[in-house]
């Protein structure tokens, strides 16, 4: 009896610990920032929250940041272009994920950080911005305000589809996946930690299913 009690009891004490490892991000755990104010705003404010899925749109450059810092983490998520006719525009897709923020950069478009390039044909590209630096194929990114990094291979789903990303960042060792195919991976990335945000740059997008997981063991 004892040891099936005692068996009983690891196991909800891995299951409760596996359930604070991993969390999905809601609309509390964002603020909003749009290029024409200097003051954070309610994410409803900006964007629209509807059936677990979060519509970017409008005229101005913006983006969803986390209130939170991660450190060694796992970020996953699903993007589509919307097709919508209502959100119909003529600008060219762009848009991205940004993490490792540094939690004191003030807000501005756009933040220190890496950023997961999501834009036509270039989906998965590294962009770093705001002279952050790491090591791609064992050559250091020259630093500079937005140098950009090209993807190994193109995986992008045909437009209006849905696109899953997963971005994994370790002790500066950053790999970022698109459908399942790695895409691009750099180490010694000298920003190692901080926030993430969702990027508006003028194309409607959506954004669902955004998780992010602690990683305590590489």
């Amino acid at each position: 009896m004892f040891k099936k009690i005692t068996f009983s009891f690891i196991l909800l004490f891995l299951l409760n610990s596996c359930a604070v490892q991993q969390k999905s991000l809601s609309a509390d755990d964002w603020y909003a920032f749009t290029k024409t104010s200097t003051e954070r705003q309610q994410p409803s404010e900006v964007y629209e929250f509807s059936d677990g899925i979060i519509r970017m749109y409008g005229e101005t450059n913006s983006y969803l940041m986390s209130k939170k810092s991660y450190k060694n983490f796992e970020l996953s998520l699903e993007y589509r272009w919307n097709i919508e006719e209502k959100f119909k525009t003529k600008n060219k897709k762009n848009s991205g994920v940004m993490y490792n923020i540094p939690a004191d950069y003030p807000d501005k478009i756009w933040p220190k950080g890496i950023q997961f390039q999501i834009k036509e044909n270039t989906t998965g590209d590294f962009i770093f911005l705001d002279q952050v630096t790491a090591k791609v194929n064992g050559k250091l990114v020259e630093a500079g305000a937005s140098v950009t990094s090209a993807k190994f291979i193109e995986n992008e789903k045909p437009y209006g589809e849905w696109n899953s990303i997963s971005i994994k960042s370790v002790n500066g060792k950053i790999s970022q996946f698109l459908n399942g195919k790695l895409v691009n991976e750099c180490v010694e990335a000298n920003t190692t930690e901080g926030r993430i945000s969702l990027n508006y740059e003028g194309a409607p997008i959506d954004f669902k299913n955004i998780i992010v997981k602690n990683i305590t063991k590489e």
